[in-house]
């Protein structure tokens, strides 16, 4: 059995029930094929429906009703009533969803049983009474505990207060013909109050580890309804200055300062210079929140501000402004684009702090394909919108993911971009604009390039895309490749443990910590579609010295040469060396084939790992990281307790991976691989 290949087909255990329990909703499934503009909202439409049982289920009636009598509830969250975002916010995005789907849905989608039009309509009404009752400008009725929410001075604010109250304007907005007076004037009494606190606060700017562009794009979303619902107010020029100031800053760049260019000539000579507080941006256009660059939050202001360009046009607003485009087409060409993957998803050179494989950029990507008519935007979209439809498709309520990291305020979260991608469509037709196409747009993002700002290497090969992070802020060493492919992009997933993941993997030491820290800055070089990172790593409490070369092929192939050394006498008791964590998951396969021989795994096909030590080892249980299903795949695994000697070189470990190689050519390339590694091997060794 030493030579042959050994197939191991491996059923997984991995909770709920699937209805894709023999097959994949992704993997074999998904195409690049371009679905046209008409059918796509169609479908959009039909996923707010499909989600219905999950919405019904979550419905919580008040036993009161507010001060002036009128019956209300809320939708349940990770504190339910309770006037803090994780209360506030679910109930205020999913009665936006009913009232959106009852407005423009009716007649065209049928409901899943169970679940009526009558019912949507009172959930969507009586949320939205909540909503308005407690908030601070109207106290009809206090959230649980006695308080109430949002913001109605600089003495009397609540954070992201604005972003709650989008939702709530656009509720309200669907429900127009059945509110009266009386509740029309507590949707205006809120969104006033809302306003007027944006007039005295001051705009934040800053781009080191905890950006504002974010929430300098969720204050434009409230000041938009504001001047949709209510043009004609008092305060509405003072309210339309203010939000061209924070659309600037929201993908505020430092070469704005000198930017005189004028917004809007057609209303007045203001220019990016003339509003301009600081930047939110560093120079290559990239951002930083939660201390590392994160792509959930680089792309979605530019769905915050599509989102306040949606209320200006459907609201019928006449104050329109092109401060809501400002560097929406930079940040998708300079960074968003080198990012995206075969499957429309952005790569995450520093994994997610949140729940994996959202595409939450989907209306980012709307955005831009509606209002820049970008057609690089429009084909990533339409990626997008698949892989969100099959993973609804991997529950039985019609929630959109299993095992969501945040509950109900994800899934409201998630509505809320199949809405308003929906909504950019319906104002701005793509129906005559042709998307890119994929080997096109691939070919113009293949060559290797370097985000100096984030330390961040990537490049895209015809067979693969690969990065690496060398993150400051969050002090995370990490990197992986993915198949170009629309369908299997996701065997591999982005994975961070122990301030290093997929690649290096890491080691234990006994009576130490499992962490590393750098011995100055990386090396890295560029070659055309190829790259090449060298560094060093003092890890385990500084128990250890990692020096390694990591090469990124023009070709298919990721090389890593690591030499570990002691930097004092120590017990080391496990390796997990030359990582990479393997999705096993409803949402893209619950079965995974795998080959091996000695020094090679194969995983369906696709992935390989080939080293020149013992058989790679792949885990005997499903983990689960961001709500994804995974086992971790390493090259050298060993629980062995093995003492070494301060100054010793502990191990050499050479390994290459693969993100499209079949079986067979890995066991054919295998021994010629090894014999070349240790031939060629960059000199890491001395230390």
């Amino acid at each position: 059995m030493k030579k042959a290949v050994l197939t191991l087909l491996v059923a997984l255990a991995i909770g709920p029930a699937s209805v894709w329990a023999d097959g994949s909703p992704t993997e074999g499934t998904i195409t690049s094929r371009f679905v046209p503009e008409a059918e796509m909202m169609g479908q959009l439409m039909q996923m707010l429906a499909d989600f219905m049982p999950y919405v019904k289920a979550q419905w919580q009636p008040c036993v009161e009703p507010n001060a002036v009598g009128d019956a209300c509830g809320c939708f349940r969250g990770e504190d339910t009533m309770a006037a803090n975002e994780r209360g506030v916010r679910p109930n205020a995005d999913l009665s936006m969803v009913c009232a959106f789907l009852y407005k423009y849905g009716r007649g065209d989608v049928a409901l899943p049983t169970g679940v009526t039009w009558d019912e949507i309509a009172l959930m969507a009404r009586q949320s939205l009474v909540f909503a308005y009752s407690t908030h601070k400008a109207n106290r009809l009725k206090p959230c649980r505990g006695g308080h109430y929410w949002g913001s109605v001075s600089e003495a009397d604010h609540q954070w992201e207060s604005s972003l709650w109250a989008l939702s709530v304007a656009f509720s309200a907005f669907f429900q127009k013909e059945t509110l009266d007076d009386d509740a029309w004037t507590c949707v205006y009494n809120l969104l006033k109050a809302e306003c007027d606190y944006e007039l005295e606060r001051t705009i934040p700017t800053g781009f080191r580890g905890d950006t504002k562009a974010e929430e300098n794009g969720w204050e434009t979303n409230v000041l938009a309804c504001a001047l949709g619902l209510f043009p004609d107010d008092a305060l509405a020029p003072r309210w339309f200055d203010r939000l061209r100031a924070f659309a600037i800053n929201a993908y505020s760049h430092p070469s704005d300062a000198a930017d005189h260019t004028v917004i809007d000539p057609d209303r007045d000579g203001v220019t990016v210079a003339d509003l301009y507080a600081g930047a939110n941006l560093y120079d290559d256009f990239t951002l930083q929140n939660h201390n590392y660059f994160h792509t959930s939050y680089q792309n979605v202001v530019m769905q915050e501000l599509g989102e306040s360009i949606v209320a200006l046009r459907l609201f019928g607003s006449p104050w329109q402004t092109d401060a809501l485009l400002h560097h929406q087409r930079d940040v998708m060409d300079r960074v968003l684009a080198d990012l995206a993957l075969a499957d429309g998803e952005l790569a995450m050179p520093n994994g997610n702090d949140w729940s994996l494989f959202l595409y939450d950029q989907v209306t980012s990507y709307s955005s831009a394909a509606c209002f820049l008519r970008h057609a690089d935007a429009l084909m990533l979209e339409d990626m997008a919108v698949k892989y969100i439809r099959a993973r609804q498709q991997t529950t039985a309520d019609g929630s959109w993911l299993l095992r969501p990291d945040v509950g109900t305020r994800r899934m409201g979260v998630q509505a809320h971009r199949v809405m308003m991608t929906w909504l950019m469509h319906h104002l701005a037709s793509t129906a005559d604009l042709q998307p890119t196409r994929w080997g096109d747009f691939r070919a113009a993002h293949a060559e290797a390039r370097l985000f100096a700002s984030q330390q961040i290497v990537r490049a895209y090969t015809p067979r693969r895309f690969s990065c690496f992070s060398w993150s400051d802020g969050l002090k995370s060493y990490t990197g992986y490749l993915t198949s170009d492919s629309p369908d299997r992009n996701k065997i591999i997933i982005p994975f961070r443990a122990h301030n290093t993941g997929n690649l290096l993997g890491w080691y234990e030491v006994e009576g130490c910590r499992t962490n590393a820290r750098p011995l100055g800055p990386p090396d890295i070089r560029l070659d055309g579609t190829g790259w090449t990172l060298r560094g060093a790593l003092s890890t385990n409490d500084d128990a250890l010295t990692r020096r390694f070369t990591i090469v990124s092929t023009d070709a298919d192939a990721v090389i890593l040469i690591d030499s570990v050394f002691a930097n004092a006498d120590a017990v080391i008791t496990a390796e997990r060396s030359g990582v990479l964590a393997i999705s096993c998951d409803p949402f893209t396969r619950t079965e995974r084939t795998v080959r091996r021989g000695k020094g090679w795994m194969n995983i369906d096909d696709a992935v390989a790992v080939v080293t020149d030590g013992p058989q790679p080892v792949l885990g005997d249980s499903t983990a689960y990281m961001n709500s994804v299903g995974y086992r971790l795949l390493t090259a050298y695994h060993s629980d062995e307790r093995r003492p070494v000697r301060a100054g010793q070189l502990v191990a050499v470990r050479r390994v290459v991976f693969y993100a499209d190689q079949k079986a067979a050519a890995t066991a054919r390339r295998a021994k010629a691989t090894v014999r070349k590694l240790k031939r060629n091997n960059i000199n890491v060794l001395s230390k």
